[in-house]
C-alpha cells in the first residue's frame, strides 16, 4: 500500500504572511494603514449621510403627523357637531 500523505508538508505550506518574506515591510504597512484610513473615512461619510437621512425622515414624519392630527380633528368636530344636533333636533321636535 502507498501511504501517500495528501496533506503537504511544513516546507511546502504557503507561508501566510508573504509579504514579510518577501521584504517591503515598510510599503505593506503603509498600504495597510492607507486602506484602514480608507474605511474609516468611509464609515464617516455613512455615518453623516445616516443621521442626515434620519433628520429627514423626523422631519417628514412630524409634518405627517400635523397633517393627520389636523384631519383627526376636523373629523372629530363634524362628528361631534352632527350628533349635537342631532340630539337638539330630536329633543325640540319632541316638545
Amino acid at each position: 500500500m502507498d501511504d501517500h500523505n495528501s496533506e503537504p508538508t511544513a516546507a511546502e505550506k504557503p507561508y501566510p504572511y508573504p509579504y514579510i518574506s518577501t521584504g517591503h515591510i515598510e510599503a505593506h504597512i503603509i498600504a495597510d494603514m492607507l486602506r484602514i484610513e480608507s474605511i474609516t473615512t468611509e464609515l464617516r461619510e455613512f455615518k453623516t449621510n445616516t443621521n442626515s437621512r434620519l433628520d429627514e425622515m423626523k422631519l417628514d414624519t412630524n409634518l405627517k403627523l400635523a397633517r393627520i392630527e389636523s384631519w383627526l380633528t376636523a373629523i372629530i368636530g363634524v362628528t361631534i357637531t352632527t350628533l349635537l344636533s342631532v340630539v337638539v333636533g330630536i329633543f325640540l321636535s319632541l316638545f
